[in-house]
């Protein structure tokens, strides 16, 4: 997230509990980038013992693990305690789960192997801070893999509100370069980055506003505006979206960004409320 641009991380949460329950009916986007991340990791060779899946939602990665690591463990770590309760009532003693913000990761110093976050970063408030998180919890030479918005991403739907008032409605995504700097200045090591564009059509309106609603992609943003956006508005902002229709197509433009970068030896800090996850039992 740009400075400036803050989420409202409880709101945050609330939109993500509220559209837990079909989350798994609209992911297709999440499934898409899911997917892709997984093929990278194919290329890698990994024995991770301890996985961390951040921003983990209803745990749609688990079966990958399970399949590909022998006796992992797998940390679902997510905001929505709606989502967390949809993955676990997939019964399996080496899935666990904890609810927290990515940006606190309570997890002791250099402890697993693999992160993996599947367009988490968009929901993050400070990236800096949040690397940093990573490379303290991240073991040396265990893989950071991700995927994330560049800012080519949903710019058809901020032009339709820039006309509608001066209130932020879109998150504003960071640039996939300042992403790998942030990674280096983080400490981590041997970032790999790029990008992939894609389009999603839809024939009318109503069906990108549900796909936003139903995988909680809504405004949460600290200056959003104090009010209500109110359905004139709305109306405008539609119409407008309208007018930009190609071929009686709303075209939606998404820039992927995909990476991935590797532990180096952690700096023992101040551990508050942290656990280490090579002390979770078995069930």
């Amino acid at each position: 997230m740009i400075e400036g641009d803050q989420l409202i991380q409880k709101d945050v949460r609330k939109k993500f509990d509220r559209c837990a329950e079909n989350f798994d009916n609209y992911d297709f986007f999440h499934t898409h980038c899911r997917e892709n991340l997984f093929e990278r990791l194919d290329l890698i060779k990994l024995k991770p013992e301890f996985i961390l899946n951040l921003g983990s939602a209803i745990g749609s990665g688990s079966e990958y693990f399970h399949r590909n690591y022998n006796d992992c463990n797998i940390i679902n770590l997510d905001l929505s305690n709606c989502m967390l309760k949809k993955s676990a009532a997939i019964n399996n003693k080496n899935i666990h789960h904890i609810q927290a913000f990515a940006e606190f990761q309570p997890l002791v110093n250099s402890s697993v192997d693999l992160i993996f976050a599947n367009l988490l970063m968009p929901w993050i408030n400070n990236l800096s801070f949040f690397l940093h998180e990573i490379k303290r919890v991240l073991k040396k030479d265990g893989l950071f893999i991700f995927t994330t918005l560049g800012p080519d991403s949903l710019n058809n739907l901020k032009m339709a509100w820039s006309t509608i008032d001066n209130n932020s409605h879109v998150n504003n995504f960071i640039d996939m370069h300042i992403i790998g700097d942030q990674i280096l200045n983080a400490g981590l090591k041997d970032p790999v980055l790029d990008n992939e564009r894609l389009t999603v059509n839809y024939k009318n309106i109503n069906s990108l506003i549900d796909d936003l609603t139903n995988t909680g992609a809504r405004n949460s943003l600290s200056n959003r505006g104090s009010h209500l956006t109110g359905k004139k508005k709305f109306r405008e902002f539609k119409e407008n979206l309208f007018t930009m229709k190609v071929d009686g197509l709303i075209n939606v433009e998404l820039e992927i960004i995909y990476g991935h970068a590797w532990g180096a030896d952690s700096q023992m800090g101040p551990n508050e409320f942290h656990f280490d996850a090579s002390k979770i039992t078995k069930r």
